[in-house]
């Protein structure tokens, strides 16, 4: 009886140590997820069943993109003409998922001039809509010149979201939020805020007209001119001497 008793303590213990493991092991959250400077998306998605998909975008000189189902956190991918199966593993990390898996032979025979990460991002408040929302609750605080409320409105979406933007949408972020800096008197805070485009403002316009060979023309374009603000936001945050 003893030894029953014992046994099955045993058991129960056994049992009870065992569920932090296994709520360590998030279950994988459909979203999007962007990988940092914003070159690459992941989407997940879950369909009525629960089943879970998934996709691939990325774009460099070329493109990438990758699609397939997954299951227990694996997704197995493979095309005519390839001897080994793309094979990735998909684990949560809170807003996070991490990509590993045989990553050179999936962008060997899915990814042109492009590559895809380990490390894709869900930031909060940081999607597509939230961030378009902020930026229009910014400009019309700012045209009512209340500088306060709109450094409020847009300074958290820079300080959050900002390792998840392109580099035009990082661009213009940072002259907007510089703005309201100006505007309230913070020239320092102000230049620091633009610091990290000041080697770009001293790149003459014709080399900014191709800034970078792998984009589209309207892409360089659109760099160029905020950049060009860029250098009058400069000129305005300057502190007197």
């Amino acid at each position: 009886m003893t030894f029953l008793r014992r046994y099955l303590q045993f058991c129960l213990t056994l049992t009870l140590s065992s569920i932090p493991l296994l709520s360590q092991a998030q279950q994988i959250i459909p979203g999007e997820y962007v990988s940092e400077g914003a070159y690459s998306k992941l989407n997940i998605a879950a369909d009525k069943t629960g089943k879970l998909s998934f996709s691939i975008h990325s774009q460099g000189e070329g493109t990438c993109d990758m699609k397939g189902d997954i299951a227990a956190g694996k997704a197995t991918l493979r095309k005519s003409g390839m001897k080994q199966n793309c094979v990735l593993h998909f684990t949560q990390k809170k807003n996070e998922i991490a990509v590993d898996g045989s990553i050179d032979i999936c962008e060997q025979h899915y990814c042109s001039l492009a590559s895809i990460t380990e490390q894709y991002f869900q930031l909060p408040t940081c999607s597509t809509a939230e961030r378009s929302h902020a930026r229009k609750e910014f400009k019309i605080l700012y045209d009512k010149k209340d500088y306060v409320a709109a450094l409020a409105k847009l300074e958290p979406v820079l300080n959050n979201c900002g390792k998840i933007l392109d580099r035009l949408e990082l661009g213009w972020l940072r002259n907007d939020v510089a703005l309201a800096q100006y505007k309230l008197q913070m020239p320092e805070r102000c230049m620091a805020t633009l610091q990290p485009l000041v080697e770009d403002t001293t790149v003459s316009d014709t080399i900014l007209a191709n800034y970078c060979d792998s984009c589209t023309d309207e892409f360089n374009a659109k760099y160029h001119s905020m950049i060009k603000a860029t250098r009058t936001n400069l000129r305005l945050c300057k502190p007197a001497k």
